[in-house]
């Protein structure tokens, strides 16, 4: 199968940091780790595991982050990841084969299969705490080392373990348990938005904004976009502010609900001026042009992830609200004295879960698919382009140029099977990690 792998090289990631500004293309180059790849594909490493055909890999800005250097060299997210790897865990698929203790029906069904990879995924029983609970987003064996009966690396989700393969490849494997089928009459294209609509959902969700009356989601990429159409698709009603960059955003939010796009200015005490005058602030300046805001949003949403942005999330939030951490940056030298001083509440939010939502348990990517309903057709609009796997480099590219391209969603595309055809009972045995 043809894959597009990642691989961490010290040499060649020193070399590219110190071209990128010169030659940025030298990211999606195999000096930087990338490269496209013919492999074998993944084997099922346990007998209720499965193997998916792709249809459609979305590129996730995790992804693209780690493509584009920007966690430092010392995250301790690595110790949750085995490279090389098949990248990509947005997804929908087919599935063309099982194991022998799956249903045979589930041969040539259409598939958006969580990536997440917990203790149930793993075979390990007893399961940790937080999966007992149903929240296996936060999973205490991610890093794990053959622990379970699926003997699987460390591995947050498909992407990020050498063992299991990723949507930016051909095939990959999963556990049953992951599989969810999206609505018969939803398109491919609708369908691999399922995972960032749940990460956005979950946060919502995660956020519990109750009587709160007005919002700000810093970000208008897919995450902030979804923010804003799972706040009303869950009845919220109140007031929803968006930071953006780019008049296609502006547009998207403006669809799903926002009341207000902000295009803020440079200057800081400008950016505070026009924050103050929304919420009825005041800001307050310090030395060296820093600024402090009384007053401000109920909860700000945080969707960049940057010191820049999370400290500004933090000093627009007024006392006693809440900051929700969406993103996953990694904000070195944030300034929190907004934090303690306005005694915030600050909330993370990572991926998707066991949702308790209108006195139901219900799993976040189905939630998303009951929700999607009415806005159908508007959300099938985050998805802007899709290439061809052989065609990555423009892929990557396209998503890292937002502004020139008006880009929210990219995805790898993968020829359609004939459903059934590549079907078959699976081969168990450990699923060896890919070698570099």
């Amino acid at each position: 199968m043809k894959a597009l792998v990642y691989g961490l090289n010290p040499f060649g990631w020193v070399t590219c940091l110190a071209l990128k500004r010169l030659w940025r293309g030298c990211l999606h180059t195999r000096l930087n780790g990338l490269g496209l790849r013919e492999m074998d594909p993944p084997e099922m490493p346990a007998d209720d595991w499965v193997r998916c055909r792709t249809l459609l890999g979305g590129l996730c800005g995790s992804d693209l982050a780690i493509i584009n250097q920007h966690p430092p060299p010392d995250s301790f997210l690595q110790s949750f990841s085995t490279l090389p790897a098949v990248m990509g865990h947005e997804n929908v698929a087919v599935v063309d084969r099982v194991g022998p203790a799956v249903d045979p029906q589930w041969v040539g069904k259409r598939v958006c299969v969580d990536p997440a990879l917990p203790c149930l995924v793993r075979g390990i029983d007893p399961p940790c705490r937080p999966c007992e609970r149903g929240q296996f987003g936060l999973c205490e064996n991610f890093s794990a080392d053959g622990i379970g009966r699926a003997k699987l690396p460390p591995g947050t989700s498909l992407g990020y373990c050498g063992a299991v393969g990723g949507s930016w490849g051909e095939l990959f494997v999963a556990h049953v348990s992951q599989l969810i089928e999206p609505p018969a009459d939803m398109p491919d294209e609708l369908a691999v938005l399922t995972d960032p609509l749940a990460c956005s959902l979950h946060a919502v969700l995660r956020a519990g904004l109750g009587t709160d009356e007005h919002v700000l989601i810093y970000g208008a990429g897919m995450l902030g976009l979804g923010i804003v159409w799972a706040l009303r698709a869950t009845g919220f009603s109140g007031r929803i502010d968006v930071v953006a960059r780019y008049e296609h955003q502006e547009r998207l939010a403006r669809r799903f609900g926002a009341a207000e796009v902000l295009r803020l200015p440079r200057r800081s005490g400008a950016r505070f001026q026009a924050i103050a005058e929304r919420t009825g602030g005041r800001p307050t300046r310090a030395r060296f042009d820093n600024y402090m805001l009384s007053g401000g949003y109920d909860a700000v949403f945080e969707c960049v992830g940057s010191r820049h942005t999370v400290t500004e999330s933090l000093k627009w939030t007024r006392a006693g609200g809440k900051v929700v951490l969406v993103s996953t940056g990694h904000a070195r030298g944030a300034d929190l004295t907004a934090l303690w001083f306005g005694e915030l509440s600050v909330i993370g939010a990572y991926g998707r879960s066991f949702e308790d939502y209108q006195g139901r348990q219900v799993h976040t990517y189905r939630l998303v698919h009951e929700l999607m309903g009415p806005a159908a057709g508007d959300l099938a609009e985050l998805l802007t382009h899709t290439f061809g796997l052989d065609e990555y480099k423009g892929a990557l590219a396209v998503a890292a140029g937002k502004d020139r391209h008006a880009a929210v969603r990219v995805a790898l595309r993968f020829p359609r099977p004939e459903l059934g055809a590549a079907g078959g009972m699976g081969h168990t045995g450990p699923a060896p990690p890919i070698e570099d």
